[in-house]
């Protein structure tokens, strides 16, 4: 009876510990005119400034509409869960322009902490591999 009881905890352990949960991302771009350029990612990871995506071979990619964003993250499994815009004054050279803020609230659902990550390559993961 003890050797079936521990079974049972073992057993009841394991599948707790895969229970799927849903894991968020804020994907972001700064506009000037009216393509998006490089996208940063923050799904939790410590430094999210230096986080744009990338390729497979490291390079960058270049978004024009976050349309294209969304079909690029929904692609690897994220849902949209909220969209808002933020308008901000960069300074670039004691010159003062007006960009806009495009951030996306994602989700999906995962069973563990390495598939928030699949598919998706960020500058500095791709400069640690």
């Amino acid at each position: 009876k003890i050797t079936t009881l521990i079974f049972a905890m073992v057993l009841s352990l394991a599948a707790m510990a895969e229970q799927p949960f849903k894991a968020y991302c804020e994907v972001w771009g700064t506009t000037t005119t009216n393509t998006i350029g490089y996208l940063y990612i923050d799904y939790g990871q410590e430094d999210r400034y230096r986080n744009w995506l990338v390729d497979d071979n490291g390079k960058g990619i270049y978004f024009n509409t976050m349309i294209q964003v969304l079909n690029y993250m929904a692609k690897r499994g994220w849902e949209l869960e909220a969209a808002y815009v933020t308008p901000t004054i960069s300074t670039h050279f004691d010159e003062k322009k007006l960009e806009t803020k495009h951030s996306l609230i994602l989700s999906k659902t995962v069973s563990s902490d390495s598939e928030i990550v699949e598919g998706i390559y960020t500058r500095e993961m791709y400069k640690n591999q």
